[in-house]
């Protein structure tokens, strides 16, 4: 005889031990559980109401498993998902970051890049006008030895002059020691030929003497002119040192720019390799990204590969469970035929 107040506590109580021992809760369950006490029509409504709120724990008792078996697929499904996507953070993050240094030290070897073509192309046009100036020394060079050799042939030629001069000199003294003598033998021949010849002699001696005082003064303007020219050509001997002690010092400085130039270019080739060496780098990072991807996507694979198998074994369950329904609702067939059967073996026998 059905008990009264039986309550949605006592139907929830009795349906989670059903479940905690793997059974599953029905009506006739939970009853027997409650100890044969209650109506199936105030059991049924409870037992929908807690079923409806306990939906996973009535799958996990239908499919038949363990609660600590489901418990344990499911924690591992997650752990795997959880290690699957912290493995890709981390991996996605250590790319982001050699991204990121391959990036700043791309940008880096750029800018000392620009640098060193900048660097380059001052000492270019340092160059070129080191090799102007040299020109232009040179050219100078080659006017000023123009000028010293038409200076050495002016002094040559003014040389020569003042040797020319002195000889007229000597030859004109010459002449008045010898008109002298001939002017003593004429003075011993004849007193009116004496007055004579003197008067002549004299005059002609004014003349040379006119003329010797003139050589004379040419010979001190042309010994005023050579010590000019002399002057003038020391002059020139020693802007030329000092043109040639530059030409010197330019080529000293083209062959140390020559120098810098090719550090530069050492230094340019050096960046260029460690470009290469980061690029390199970048591209294995990248495919360390792409191999992590696969295996990533292989875990997946093997995530929804365990996750089929727990649907089929969830599904195998349901089966299970409906052929198990299925053989108690034929075993209380059978039952009740056999009590009929007693019953009528028993009306038989009184």
């Amino acid at each position: 005889m059905a008990r009264a107040g039986i309550l949605y506590s006592d139907v929830a109580k009795a349906a989670t031990k059903l479940v905690e021992h793997g059974k599953n809760p029905t009506v006739d369950s939970v009853r027997e559980a409650l100890g044969g006490t209650g109506s199936k029509s105030t059991i049924a409504p409870l037992l929908k109401r807690w079923k409806t709120e306990h939906q996973g724990e009535i799958a996990q008792a239908e499919a038949g498993l363990p609660p600590s078996l489901l418990a344990a697929v499911k924690g591992l499904h997650q752990h795997m998902q959880a290690d699957v996507a912290q493995q890709l953070d981390a991996a996605k993050q250590r790319h982001a970051e050699e991204l990121r240094v391959a990036t700043v030290r791309e940008r880096a070897l750029g800018a000392e890049r620009d640098a060193l073509a900048v660097a380059n192309s001052t000492l270019q046009d340092e160059l070129e006008r080191i090799r102007a100036a040299l020109a232009q020394f040179q050219e100078r060079y080659h006017a000023q030895s123009v000028t010293l050799a038409a200076a050495q042939a002016e002094n040559a030629g003014l040389q020569q002059r003042l040797a020319d001069r002195a000889a007229e000199a000597e030859m004109l003294d010459r002449q008045l020691s010898q008109a002298r003598v001939q002017f003593e033998h004429y003075q011993e021949a004849t007193a009116a030929q004496r007055a004579e010849e003197r008067q002549a002699y004299e005059q002609r001696i004014a003349r040379l003497e006119q003329d010797l005082a003139g050589a004379q003064r040419h010979i001190a303007a042309q010994q005023t002119t050579l010590g000019q020219q002399d002057a003038k050509m020391a002059y020139l001997t020693a802007d030329l040192t000092n043109q040639r002690q530059a030409l010197r010092e330019a080529q000293d400085a083209v062959v140390e720019e020559r120098s810098a130039r090719e550090r530069l270019a050492s230094r340019l080739e050096d960046a260029s390799a460690a470009k290469d060496q980061l690029t390199a780098q970048l591209a294995t990072a990248q495919q360390q990204w792409i191999d992590l991807r696969s295996a990533l996507a292989g875990k997946e694979r093997e995530a929804s590969m365990l996750a089929d198998q727990v649907r089929r074994a969830e599904t195998r369950a349901e089966g299970l469970t409906k052929e198990k329904h299925d053989w108690l609702q034929e075993r209380a067939a059978l039952e009740q035929r056999a009590q009929a059967a007693e019953q009528k073996a028993a009306s038989a026998a009184s």
